[in-house]
């Protein structure tokens, strides 16, 4: 079904709750950091399933991977490996810098030595002679 931006949307369940999911996708490959890419934001189709790893509001999830399971108006609802479900800023969901050849998520994080915000590192960055020390805003 058409949204009313001309996204594609479908109603989908989670518990029992009906959740608009809006440029969402299960299909694809999962997205990993470029240099234009580097969050769920950044990502016009999210598919789902995909990798993320939470710098977000939560302290007691911050720092954890996740998986992305829809947008829920303008939050984006992840599940942890304990099967907890919560509404994230996209912004806040930070790529991984490579997904191996048997689907694990390796995330190189970095913290900003200028602003203090983390990061996550693009394959090429991560094999470069020098890492960077600041977050791609800051450069």
């Amino acid at each position: 079904m058409r949204g009313a931006r001309g996204v594609e949307a479908a109603d989908s369940q989670v518990g029992t709750l009906s959740m608009l999911t809006a440029g969402t996708s299960s299909s694809g490959n999962f997205a990993c950091t470029t240099a234009t890419q580097r969050t769920l934001r950044d990502l016009r189709t999210k598919r789902k399933g995909q990798p993320v790893y939470v710098v977000g509001h939560v302290l007691e999830r911050k720092g954890q991977e996740a998986t992305f399971e829809l947008f829920n108006v303008r939050l984006a609802v992840v599940k942890f490996s304990d099967g907890v479900l919560l509404g994230y800023d996209p912004g806040e969901l930070l790529l991984p810098t490579d997904i191996d050849e048997k689907g694990v998520a390796e995330f190189e994080i970095r913290q900003c030595q200028q602003c203090e915000q983390q990061f996550p590192l693009t394959t090429e960055e991560l094999n470069a002679e020098k890492e960077p020390t600041a977050c791609p805003e800051c450069r």
